[in-house]
């Protein structure tokens, strides 16, 4: 750059001397008139201190162009000096006349020689620029999901192809205008505004850009559906992008409707199990209730107050087997709204559920809480799946097992931030290969007859899909009465809003 700038200041310098001194009628010509060679050299000076200064395509190119022909008016000046140096007395003047016009001839040489580099600098970095401009087109149209950019207008500058099969309008449906309503459901229209006005206001997002959510769209036939979203932004204000890459995720809810069915059709085994245990024993005490009775009755030992006492002691134990069908039949109730509820009460609830089984089985709960209540917003009779999961689970193990003093501890924390439900069992813990795996759908460590290998893949994804929280595993060693034991913990975390 600085020897261009200097033989640009070169050429202007001799020009001036040039044109200073005394000249002759053939120069007069050659330089006034018939060539008009001092507009030329001019504007030729003129377009390389402009292409200096923006580095434009079309000052190289005139360059370029004018170059070769002012070099040949310069020889030919050069030439007509000769002649005339021949028919005149050299003199100082005529001598200096010569030496200004061979150095300007030397920096428009030198010049051109700069500038030819120069474009073929520049046309490389400009077809280097196609080329990933092509690269870019290619990945966005290719992409399955739909790319979708609007700027400070809110106008869509990107439509790609994938955005046109998903949600069914052409691009020049939507390009170049604000059409972003088209694909958004009523429902979302006014935060969607008033966070992309927000945004292009004040530069700060309402939690969305850099993170994924679950919405729905809005197809050109008017039908919703579920899709996935990640947001992005540039941070150039005067020419702001949001980008959005969305993905059409029907076929993967449906698909956990179907695993959540199957989760709910294998609950359903493990409260059939549930529902024997509970009713084993008060149709154990009616059986012998009534046989009692009947032999009393029959060797006239009892008298009518004794049966009506009889009669008590059967209808309390059917109101008790009437209650458990209400509330197994509660479990299978679907949450349709989230709700506010006391976690505490959900659990109280599970444990009822499975308490014949687990005191057939001697198995212990403790119950580590120390607050009376635990409110959350969500879907409780879900939450209600999760907990029975994880109390058949750890009942399961521990029988496989044989422990001989089972036990399952339950925690309940609240930190402010989430409240970390804990069931920890003493059943020895959990292989580190089998920990990898034990939230995958359909594995199982138990036999094909025993279990479906869905009931952890379906609480993780109700604790972390459904009830925004997150659930994960470990082994821990603890005591309970000076004891020591160890076994696997699952930790239900539900991050509060």
């Amino acid at each position: 750059e600085e020897v261009l700038k200097d033989s640009i200041s070169k050429m202007l310098e001799s020009h001036n001397i040039l044109i200073s001194q005394n000249l002759n009628k053939t120069f007069q010509d050659l330089y006034f008139d018939v060539d008009r060679l001092n507009t030329k050299v001019l504007d030729f000076i003129d377009t390389a201190q402009n292409f200096l200064k923006n580095r434009d395509k079309k000052s190289l190119d005139k360059i370029l162009k004018h170059a070769e022909p002012l070099l040949k008016l310069l020889d030919k000046a050069v030439y007509e000096y000769q002649m005339q140096n021949e028919l005149n007395t050299k003199s100082l003047k005529q001598n200096e006349l010569w030496i200004l016009i061979l150095t300007l001839l030397t920096l428009l040489a030198e010049a051109f020689f700069i500038f030819k580099p120069a474009n073929r600098q520049i046309e490389e970095k400009t077809d280097a620029i196609n080329k990933a401009n092509n690269y870019l087109k290619t990945v966005i149209e290719s992409n399955k999901n739909a790319i979708i950019a609007i700027d400070k207008d809110k106008n869509v500058l990107t439509f790609n192809q994938g955005a046109v099969d998903i949600f069914g309008f052409e691009k020049e449906e939507m390009l170049n205008k604000d059409s972003l309503h088209k694909i958004i459901p009523d429902k979302y229209l006014e935060p969607h505004n008033n966070g992309v006005d927000n945004y292009i206001k004040t530069g700060v997002s309402s939690g969305v850009l850099n993170s994924v959510i679950e919405l729905d769209g809005l197809k050109k036939d008017g039908s919703t559906f579920p899709v996935r979203i990640a947001f992005g932004s540039n941070e150039d204000k005067e020419n702001l992008i949001v980008v959005a890459n969305i993905q059409d995720i029907t076929k993967e809810k449906h698909k956990d409707n179907i695993l959540l069915q199957q989760s709910r059709y294998a609950a359903m085994g493990e409260m059939i199990g549930n529902i024997a245990h509970q009713w084993r024993q008060p149709l154990s005490s009616i059986s012998i209730i009534a046989s009692g009775a009947k032999f009393r009755r029959k060797v006239g030992e009892m008298d009518d107050s004794e049966l009506e006492e009889v009669f008590n002691k059967i209808t309390n134990h059917t109101k008790f087997l009437s209650n458990t069908i209400d509330d197994f039949r509660d479990f299978f109730k679907k949450d349709k709204i989230e709700v506010e509820f006391d976690i505490l009460q959900v659990l109280n609830e599970a444990i009822s559920l499975v308490e014949a089984a687990y005191k057939n089985n001697n198995i212990t709960i403790h119950k580590h809480i120390k607050k009376e209540s635990f409110f959350y917003k969500g879907y409780p009779r879900e939450l209600l799946q999760v907990f029975l999961n994880m109390l058949n689970n750890a009942k399961d193990v521990l029988i496989e097992r044989e422990i001989d003093e089972k036990s399952v501890i339950i925690s309940i924390e609240d930190d402010n931030k989430s409240i970390i439900c804990e069931f920890l069992d003493n059943g020895g813990g959990i292989e580190e290969d089998v920990m990898l795996k034990v939230f995958e759908p359909y594995f199982t460590t138990k036999h094909k007859s025993q279990g479906t290998g869905i009931g952890l893949f379906m609480s993780k994804e109700i604790v972390e899909k459904h009830l925004g929280g997150k659930l994960g595993v470990s082994n821990k060693t603890y005591a309970v009465n000076k004891k020591k034991h160890s076994g696997a913990c699952f930790e239900i975390k539900l991050y509060k809003l």
